[in-house]
């Protein structure tokens, strides 16, 4: 079973904090270790897509269908 499905019976915040706990974890531990072995620009980019593909699965799981508009009136 898949973590971001519907079924999974996790509150949408403990998804949040699954997300928010896993990019900080990898993205600072391979940049660490990128920057530690002489790689600066590799954990720069590691970083960076991590951080990149966090705001991307907020975007496609919370954000996609919520209506920016104002109302038609007014």
């Amino acid at each position: 079973m898949w973590i971001l499905d519907a079924d999974a019976g996790l509150p949408g915040w403990a998804l949040g904090v699954v997300l928010l706990a896993g990019t900080i974890s990898v993205a600072g531990v391979t940049d660490y270790l990128l920057t530690g072995a002489g790689y600066d620009i590799a954990g720069t980019a590691v970083w960076a897509l991590c951080y990149a593909g966090a705001l991307a699965t907020v975007w496609v799981v919370w954000l996609r269908d919520i209506e920016f508009t104002g109302p038609e009136s007014g």
